[in-house]
């Protein structure tokens, strides 16, 4: 494992959670950011600009082992009371690095299910590139997910978004900001791939 990294909570091939140098920087820009902006929408996908992108890539030590694609250096607003259903993200893109930028509850939970429980709905999206794939249909409360997480304030996380996975902010009352980072070459880097270039495991 590389000298600047922790790992808090390994949970391959679901997720790693951890902290490094500069992380409370990211997060500080991150949120200043933020409040310069009005979220309405219940889920809302925030791109930053170029510049700010810039500074943040230019803080973040993932980018000396992986390059990280400025032009979706973004932010995952989530209001109160909210439910994304279960989705892999586009075919192009299997892991995401996931800053915790606004979280003031335990009320909101992640959670990852396999092929097998969803083979029976039909999948939305599978010719498109660069969005996610959707479970239509898809009714949480008749599976038991393999995995689940509740997401902690000032922590990164490797997220593996090629496996099915769902949150859940409806028992909360508060908005959640998440930063999400993309590799450039993200079409051919896996979780395993990126947990053993950065940790060496």
């Amino acid at each position: 494992m590389g000298l600047i990294y922790n790992i808090i909570e390994d949970c391959s091939p679901y997720y790693i959670r951890f902290s490094h140098e500069n992380i409370s920087n990211i997060i500080d820009i991150s949120l200043e950011e933020s409040l310069k902006e009005t979220f309405t929408k219940n889920f809302t996908h925030h791109k930053f600009s170029l510049d700010v992108s810039e500074k943040i890539l230019n803080l973040c030590p993932i980018t000396k082992k992986i390059p990280l694609k400025k032009t979706r250096v973004s932010l995952f607003v989530t209001k109160p009371g909210y439910y994304y259903r279960a989705h892999k993200d586009g075919v192009d893109n299997k892991i995401s690095f996931n800053y915790t930028i606004k979280i003031l509850d335990n009320k909101c939970v992640t959670s990852w299910y396999d092929d097998e429980q969803l083979k029976n709905y039909e999948i939305v999206g599978l010719d498109w590139k660069n969005k996610s794939r959707e479970v239509s249909g898809f009714v949480k409360e008749n599976h038991i997910p393999k995995k689940t997480m509740v997401a902690l304030q000032g922590e990164c996380i490797l997220f593996n978004t090629d496996i099915y996975h769902d949150f859940d902010n409806r028992c909360s009352k508060n908005e959640r900001i998440v930063l999400t980072l993309r590799p450039t070459f993200s079409e051919s880097i896996s979780f395993e791939d990126a947990k053993r270039i950065l940790f060496g495991l």
